[in-house]
C-alpha cells in the first residue's frame, strides 16, 4: 500500500473548540485512549486509537507516548502561538494516509495505524514520527495564518513543514540522547537532499535560510518571522490576490528576511548551497494552473519598510490597515529612536527602515540572558544553541555545532561527523560536512490546503517504508467542524 493523495476543497479555517473555551478530556467516539500510554505523563497531547484498528491496541509502541508532548511544545514556541486545546493524536484503521483535523472536533491530526510499525531509513518507527509531526506542523501552521503560499511554502509544494520535519526530530532527539529520532531526522534531511528520494531545492533554500537566522538559530528566527506578522495583524489571504501570487510570496519573503536581518530572496531564488533555491524564480511548481513569477527585490524592501515605518509612527490604524490589505506603497517614513524596532534599522536620513537598508543594531557575541561566552545558552560557549557545547549551533554536540549536531563538526546533521550531512558514520554531504557514506545530504535509504498547511511529499522506497511512497494527502479543516472528509485517487 501507499500514502495516497487526499485532497478536498479549500474552505474557511474555523476550529469550534476555540468558541467553546473547553478542552477536550476525551478521545473521538469510535477512538480509545492507548494502553501504552498509561502511566505516562501527558499534559499536551494525546493517543487515540481507532476501535477499529487491525492490530488493535499493540498499533502504538510506548516510544511515542513522550513524544506528543514534546512535539507540541516545540511547536508552540516555533510559532508562538499556544495549543487551544490538548492535541490528539489518532491512529486510523486506514492502511497509508495522514491528515490534518480529527474524526470530531479535536484539535489534533491523524495517521494510518500501519505507519507506527516496522523501520524503514534505518529508523524504527520512522514514518509514525514523520507524519504525526508533519501533520501537527501543518496544524499550527493554519493557526498562524491562512493561505501560505501554495507553490512553495505548503501544499502544492511543501519546502517549510518538510524542512521543519528533520529539522525537530534532531532537536528532540539531541535533547533526549535519543539515536533513533536523531537517524530518522538524518534520513529526512537526505531525503530531500541532492541525490534523495525526494530532492526539493525548495526545502534546501529553507534550510539556508534557516542558518541565515540571527547566531544560526533557526527556531527562534522563525519564531520571530511568525511574531511579527502575527503583531501586525497580517494575513496572507487578506492580501486582495489569489493564491499562489507574487505578492503574497514577496510579503511572506519580506517577513522572513525581517527575521533574518538581511534579505534572503537571493538564498530562496538559488542556486545556493547544496544546490537550494526554485523559490520566487520563475520556476513552475509543477501544478497545473500555478503560473511562475519572479520576486522583485524593492517590492520586498518597500514591504519590510512599511512594517518598521509603522511600528516607528505608534502603528497608525489607517496605516497598519493599508499594509494588511496589501496596499504597502505610500505609508509615511518613520523616524530612528525609542520606536524603531529592533529588527529594523536607520538610514543615512535617520528614517526606521528594513535592516539591509541601513545600519541594524549588533548583538555583543554570545547574546544576552545567560548566554555569553562559556555559558548555556544561544551564541555562548556551554551547552545551548549556538554554543560550543553539546547543543544547537554549537561546536559541540548540537545543531550547527562542530560536535554531534546539525552543521557541526561533530556527529548530526551538517556536521563533519557522523550525523545529517557529516563525514563520520551516517551519510552524506550536508551543511558544511563533507561526503561518508551513501548519499549526498543524509542517508540513502502534512493539512488543511490553501488555508493553512499543504499535502505534502512523503516519497519513501525503502524496506516496509515502499507502502508510504508517493504523493500521501491531508483533510482539510472544513466548515464548522475538523470533521475528515476522505477522497482517494
Amino acid at each position: 500500500m501507499k500514502f495516497r493523495a487526499v485532497f478536498v476543497p479549500a474552505v474557511a479555517f474555523s476550529l469550534p473548540f476555540l468558541a467553546s473555551g473547553l478542552a477536550h478530556a476525551q478521545c473521538c467516539p469510535g477512538y480509545s485512549p492507548a494502553t501504552a500510554c498509561a502511566g505516562v505523563t501527558m499534559t499536551k497531547s494525546r493517543w487515540c486509537i481507532q476501535d477499529s484498528a487491525p492490530s488493535g491496541q499493540s498499533a502504538l509502541p510506548k516510544a511515542f507516548c513522550a513524544y506528543g508532548d514534546k512535539v507540541v511544545t516545540t511547536l508552540e514556541s516555533t510559532f508562538n502561538i499556544s495549543a487551544p486545546d490538548i492535541f490528539e493524536f489518532e491512529l486510523d484503521t486506514q492502511t497509508g494516509g495522514a491528515h490534518t483535523g480529527t474524526a470530531c472536533d479535536h484539535f489534533g491530526d491523524g495517521v494510518a495505524y500501519d505507519a507506527f510499525a516496522g523501520d524503514a531509513y534505518g529508523a524504527t518507527g520512522f514514518w509514525g514520527y514523520l507524519l504525526a509531526l508533519h501533520e501537527a506542523i501543518n496544524d499550527w501552521t493554519g493557526l498562524s495564518s491562512t493561505g501560505w503560499p501554495t507553490d512553495w511554502w505548503a501544499d502544492h509544494q511543501s519546502a517549510f513543514p518538510n524542512l521543519m520535519d528533520f529539522r525537530i526530530m534532531n532537536a528532540l532527539g539531541v535533547a533526549e540522547s535519543d539515536q533513533n529520532l536523531i537517524k530518522a531526522a538524518t534520513a529526512q534531511k537526505g531525503r530531500f537532499y541532492p541525490k534523495g528520494d525526494s530532492a526539493d531545492p525548495k526545502v534546501v533554500a529553507l534550510d539556508n535560510v534557516y542558518n541565515l537566522m540571527p547566531n544560526g538559530d533557526g527556531f527562534a528566527g522563525f519564531s520571530h518571522m511568525f511574531s511579527l506578522q502575527s503583531a501586525d495583524g497580517v494575513h496572507w489571504d487578506d492580501l486582495g490576490v489569489g493564491n499562489p501570487d507574487v505578492k503574497r510570496s514577496e510579503y511572506v519573503v519580506a517577513y522572513m528576511s525581517l527575521a533574518a536581518k538581511q534579505s534572503v530572496l537571493k538564498t530562496l531564488q538559488g542556486p545556493g548551497a547544496n544546490g537550494g533555491g526554485d523559490i520566487c524564480n520563475n520556476t513552475p511548481d509543477g501544478t497545473s494552473g500555478d503560473k511562475a513569477y519572479t520576486c522583485n527585490e524593492d517590492h520586498i524592501d518597500a514591504i519590510a519598510t512599511a512594517h518598521c515605518a509603522i511600528a516607528a509612527n505608534g502603528k497608525p490604524a489607517a496605516d497598519l490597515s493599508k499594509l494588511k490589505s496589501g496596499n504597502y506603497t505610500g505609508i509615511a517614513s518613520g523616524p530612528c529612536g525609542s520606536t524603531c524596532p529592533n529588527e529594523c534599522a536607520c538610514d543615512p536620513s535617520n528614517h526606521c527602515v528594513a535592516p539591509w537598508l541601513g545600519t541594524p543594531s549588533t548583538t555583543p557575541a554570545g547574546g544576552a540572558g545567560g548566554m555569553s561566552a562559556g555559558g548555556t545558552g544561544v551564541g555562548g560557549n556551554g551547552t545551548g544553541f549556538g554554543g560550543t557545547g553539546s547543543n544547537v549551533g554549537g561546536t559541540g554536540s548540537g545543531l550547527g555545532g562542530n560536535g554531534t549536531g546539525f552543521g557541526g563538526t561533530g556527529s548530526n546533521v551538517g556536521g563533519t561527523g557522523s550525523g545529517l550531512g557529516g563525514a563520520g558514520n551516517t551519510a552524506g554531504n550536508g551543511n558544511g560536512g563533507t561526503t561518508a557514506h551513501a548519499g549526498a545530504g543524509g542517508s540513502a535509504s502534512t493539512a488543511p490546503a490553501s488555508d493553512s498547511g499543504c499535502s505534502c511529499r512523503i516519497a519513501g522506497t525503502t524496506s516496509r517504508g515502499a507502502r508510504f511512497a508517493g504523493l500521501f494527502g491531508l483533510t482539510l479543516l472544513a466548515g464548522l467542524t475538523l470533521a475528515r472528509k476522505r477522497s482517494r485517487r
